[in-house]
């Protein structure tokens, strides 16, 4: 998980669905169920350089490939808010699919993890759109993702399941890790790590290539290249 910058303005169609609502004659009750989701899909993909915000993992734009659609997920949950405000595009993020065709919810990640949780327990603070919370983000070499703060941290795993051990996550981001230490000894056996040599790391695992597309788990490339700058 990483910080999302999003962009600042709704997308186009949706803009005009919500004015074509309102200048209806009655106005029409503006609903997410009603509104359009093509713009709202492709900004957030580009915004999240096509990864889910929560576990980093692919996604695409492409309806027919159904494990790297992406789906929009709702910061605060849709039961918490009134139709309206269901469609507030400052409160979307794009997530993966999460494994939601899975009967068991132990396999799955992400917001189909979290849908499967009662309406209360779905509630939490945990927020990608937040900065100063995806500050305290942390990743172990095992590939297991925490946080400095204890709530923050609990919800990772609790709310969302990216700790699970029926889920290929932590394998995957241990595997991410594991992949920067041999090119990065591979640059240079012994000795300690130059910050040159980090920042050129940074702009081959870090940045997006043309397409805007950053690579699956790229925050676990970000924390390690980060910390070891910094040492």
């Amino acid at each position: 998980m990483r910080y999302i910058k999003k962009a600042g303005t709704e997308p186009e169609d949706l803009q005009k669905y919500k004015r074509d609502c309102r200048r209806a004659s009655p106005p029409l009750k503006i609903t997410y169920k009603d509104m359009p989701k093509d713009g709202s899909r492709k900004q957030l993909a580009v915004d999240q350089g096509y990864i889910c915000a929560y576990c980093m993992r692919r996604v695409c734009l492409d309806s027919e490939n159904k494990e790297q659609y992406i789906n929009i997920e709702h910061i605060v949950p849709q039961n918490q808010l009134t139709d309206e405000e269901a469609t507030n595009f400052s409160n979307f993020i794009g997530v993966c699919s999460g494994g939601r065709d899975k009967k068991d919810n132990a396999r799955k990640t992400c917001d189909a993890y979290r849908g499967a949780l009662s309406e209360e327990q779905q509630i939490m603070q945990l927020n990608p759109l937040n900065e100063a919370q995806m500050e305290t983000i942390r990743y172990r070499p095992t590939g297991e993702i925490y946080s400095t703060d204890k709530v923050l941290s609990h919800q990772l795993s609790e709310k969302l399941n990216l700790n699970g051990e029926s889920t290929y996550l932590k394998e995957n981001r241990a595997t991410a890790y594991q992949n920067l230490l041999k090119v990065l000894k591979r640059e240079k056996v012994r000795g300690k790590w130059s910050k040159t040599l980090l920042k050129n790391m940074w702009d081959v695992f870090c940045k997006p290539n043309e397409t805007g597309a950053y690579r699956e788990y790229v925050g676990v490339y970000e924390y390690w290249l980060k910390h070891w700058m910094h040492k």
